[in-house]
C-alpha cells in the first residue's frame, strides 16, 4: 500500500506508514479502480478545503468569553493557547455539556476547566482521509490546522463533507 501523504510503500493492511506515520487504515476500499486505494478525492491535501478563521482565548480566561468570541465571530469553537502553545479547544459541545445550565455563571469556570486539551492537530498537507479517520475515531467535528507549528485556521466535518459529497453517487 502507498501512503498517500509521503507515497512510501509499505506492505498491505498496515495501520499507519513506516516512513511517516500517517494512519493508513480505511484506504484499502474494496473495488476501487485504483487498486484497492481510497479515491482520489479523500486523498487529496486540507488545504484544497475551506479554511475557518482560529480564534484564540487564553486558559484562564472565563467561558463567557469564549461565549461572547464564539457568538461575536459566528465559528463553532475557539483555540485555547497558554502562551504561544495550543492548549485545548472548546466547542459549542463542550460548553453545553460541561458548564451550560440556568444557575450556571459562565464568567466563573475558566476556558482551562472545560476544554479539550491537547487536540489532534494536522497539517495542510495531510490527506482529507486523515482527518475524516481523526473526525470518526475521535468523534470530533473540528481540528485545528497548524502551520510552523502554530495554529493558523479550523476545518470542521461539513468542509469535508462538503468536498466529498459531489464524489459519492
Amino acid at each position: 500500500m502507498i501512503c498517500p501523504s509521503c507515497h512510501a510503500e509499505n506492505i498491505e493492511g498496515a495501520d499507519e506508514c513506516v516512513n511517516c506515520g500517517q494512519a493508513l487504515y480505511g484506504l484499502d476500499v474494496p473495488g476501487s479502480p485504483r487498486g484497492g486505494q481510497a479515491p482520489q478525492f479523500v486523498q487529496d491535501p486540507i488545504v484544497a478545503l475551506p479554511k475557518h478563521e482560529a480564534p484564540t482565548i487564553g486558559v484562564s480566561d472565563p467561558v463567557g468569553l469564549a461565549v461572547s468570541v464564539m457568538q461575536r465571530r459566528d465559528v463553532g469553537c475557539v483555540l485555547v493557547m497558554d502562551g504561544e502553545r495550543l492548549a485545548g479547544i472548546i466547542t459549542g459541545w463542550d460548553i453545553l455539556q460541561k458548564v451550560a445550565g440556568p444557575k450556571e455563571d459562565l464568567n466563573a469556570v475558566t476556558c482551562g476547566q472545560i476544554m479539550t486539551a491537547d487536540p489532534i492537530c494536522l497539517h495542510d498537507d495531510d490527506s482529507i482521509a486523515l482527518a475524516l479517520n481523526h473526525m470518526a475515531s475521535g468523534d470530533f467535528r473540528h481540528v485545528p490546522i497548524l502551520r510552523d507549528d502554530k495554529p493558523a485556521s479550523v476545518i470542521d466535518v461539513g468542509d469535508v463533507f462538503r468536498h466529498i459529497s459531489p464524489h459519492l453517487v
